[in-house]
Order: structure tokens, then sequence, then C-alpha cells
């Protein structure tokens, strides 16, 4: 998995790239650190370029949620193609996550 940040209008916005597996569990974690000092943000994190998501990668995002809760801050998931999209839909993620298609 790759990543990129950038800033828009007060949001911070993290572009996944790849696969969102087990393997990509240390570089989620150094996002996650990032993102979680920036305390009362909006969080984005762009799947658009994201080409897989399995059960473990699915865990990241709601610890990533959850972390970013506990510090005030919000996340959403913009643009997940369709077999990630897929994904979130099977576990009913939308319950949890706001996810902008």
């Amino acid at each position: 998995m790759d990543y990129r940040f950038s800033e828009q209008g007060g949001v911070t916005h993290v572009t996944l790239t790849g696969q969102l597996n087990f393997a990509a569990n240390e570089d989620f974690q150094a996002i996650v650190e990032r993102i979680a000092k920036i305390r009362g943000g909006k969080v984005v994190f762009d799947l658009a370029t994201l080409t897989h998501i399995d059960s473990v990668g699915l865990g990241l995002l709601y610890i990533a949620h959850e972390e970013l809760a506990a510090v005030g801050s919000s996340l959403s998931l913009l643009h997940p193609r369709d077999t990630v999209l897929r994904m979130l839909q099977l576990t009913e993620a939308s319950e949890t996550f706001d996810i902008i298609s």
C-alpha cells in the first residue's frame, strides 16, 4: 500500500493506493499516529485507487475510526472502488463510517 497526504480547506485527505491488508499494517499504523495528532479535525481516506481490502484491512479502518474518535476527529471514506465498496457493504461498514461514493 502507498499513501499520500494533502490538506484541503482544513480537511486532511489521505489517498490510499494498492492493497489494504496485513502487509500494510505498519504503514497504516504510522498514518493513524500522524493523523491522530490533528485533534478535532476532519479526516478523509480517499479509496479511489485502493484496489483491494481484506478483513485485516477493514479492521485497520475500524481501529483508525476509534482512535480518531477518541481525539474528537471524524473519519470519512471517499470513492471506494467496486471491490472495496462491496466489502464495505457486505460488512455493513456504513453503520460506522461516512462513505461517500
